[in-house]
């Protein structure tokens, strides 16, 4: 397992593009969901948690709730900035936080949190998440 950083958060760089808008190029709401899924899968890589390892288990992170802010349109072709960071970690559940944010004219498009719960593969139920977040991050242990 690799080190964890000193900082759990992630900045990933966004372009709209036709299928992630309606006819009028305006960024569908649904759309944010999975520019905020690229930005959370690539925080968990970044805190040692590779998509791989989620697959084999026995935990898995599970998205138990997603409370969404649209702040601003987006419209296509624009470049966007998806920024996430771990911002509570509990026994069976953390929370991630995520900006979107248009760097050309500094706009701040959306905000969300996501809770996530560890849920063990095979059984379905609960079960302890990354103790290593909790060691390493003391301060965000809920």
């Amino acid at each position: 397992m690799s080190a964890l950083p000193d900082d759990p958060s992630i900045a990933v760089d966004i372009r709209v593009y036709y299928y992630d808008t309606d006819a009028a190029g305006v960024v569908h709401n649904i759309a944010y969901l999975r520019f905020i899924e690229e930005a959370r899968t690539r925080l968990a890589e970044y805190l040692a948690w590779p998509l791989e390892d989620m697959a084999a288990g026995p935990v898995v992170p599970v998205v138990a709730r997603t409370e969404i802010d649209y702040l601003r349109p987006a419209k296509l072709a624009d470049r966007l900035r998806i920024e996430g960071r771990l911002a509570s970690v509990g026994t069976a559940s953390f929370e991630i936080e995520f900006s979107v944010t248009r760097p050309a004219d500094g706009a701040r498009i959306a905000r969300c949190r996501q809770k996530l719960v560890g849920v063990h593969g095979a059984t379905g139920r609960p079960c302890r998440t990354r103790p290593d977040w909790r060691s390493r991050w003391p301060h965000l242990a809920a």
